[in-house]
C-alpha cells in the first residue's frame, strides 16, 4: 500500500502553486498601513496646504481612536497657525476580486468613500491586495479664527452673591403616641 502513496502523481499540486501565485495579488488581505492626508483650508476657502504620510496600524485594519486624536492633536498647528477640524473620510477600495473586471469594462460607481461621523476607532475593510496604496485617512482642516480680546475697562463687574445660612428654620418632630 505504501507503494501506491509513492507513485501518486502530484506534478498538479505544484502547477497549482505555480499558477496560484500570479494570481496572489488578487486576493482580500489584511491591511497594515494606511495613508494619512491632511488639506488645510484657509479663511478664504481655499486650500492652502497638503500633506500626505503614512501610518503604520498597531492593530490590523484598525486606527485607534486614542491613534486619531494623537494624529489630530499633532496636525491641527501648522505654520504658526491653528486649524480645527472640519471633517475626515476614509477611502477604503474594498472591491471582490471578481468584479474587477465588471468594475472596469462598465465603470461602475462603488462608494469607496465614506464620511467618518464621530472621532471613534476607524475601521477599514479588506482590500486586494494591489490596492493597498489606495486606501486612505483624510483629514480637512479650516483655519481658526482668532478671539478678539475685550478691553478691560468696559466696567464689566460680575455681580457678588452672598450666601446665607437660613436662621428661621423650624423642624416639627412628631410625637409618637403609645
Amino acid at each position: 500500500m505504501d507503494l501506491e502513496y509513492n507513485n501518486l502523481d502530484d506534478d498538479w499540486i505544484t502547477t497549482f502553486e505555480k499558477s496560484d501565485k500570479l494570481y496572489k495579488d488578487f486576493y482580500k488581505e489584511d491591511l497594515y498601513y494606511v495613508n494619512l492626508r491632511f488639506f488645510y483650508i484657509n479663511r478664504e476657502n481655499e486650500i492652502d496646504k497638503l500633506k500626505q504620510e503614512s501610518f503604520l496600524m498597531n492593530k490590523p485594519n484598525s486606527i485607534s481612536q486614542e491613534e486619531i486624536l494623537e494624529i489630530l492633536k499633532k496636525n491641527s498647528l501648522d505654520n504658526n497657525k491653528r486649524y480645527s477640524l472640519l471633517s475626515i473620510l476614509k477611502y477604503n477600495i474594498n472591491i471582490e476580486p471578481d468584479e474587477i473586471s465588471s468594475y472596469l469594462q462598465n465603470g461602475e460607481n462603488n462608494n469607496y468613500l465614506s464620511i467618518i461621523k464621530n472621532i471613534d476607532a476607524v475601521n477599514f475593510d479588506k482590500s486586494i491586495n494591489m490596492f493597498h496604496d489606495l486606501n486612505d485617512l483624510i483629514f480637512i482642516f479650516y483655519e481658526k479664527l482668532l478671539e478678539i480680546k475685550k478691553d478691560t475697562n468696559n466696567n464689566n463687574n460680575t455681580k457678588k452673591i452672598f450666601l446665607r445660612s437660613n436662621t428661621n428654620k423650624k423642624t416639627i418632630r412628631k410625637r409618637y403616641k403609645d
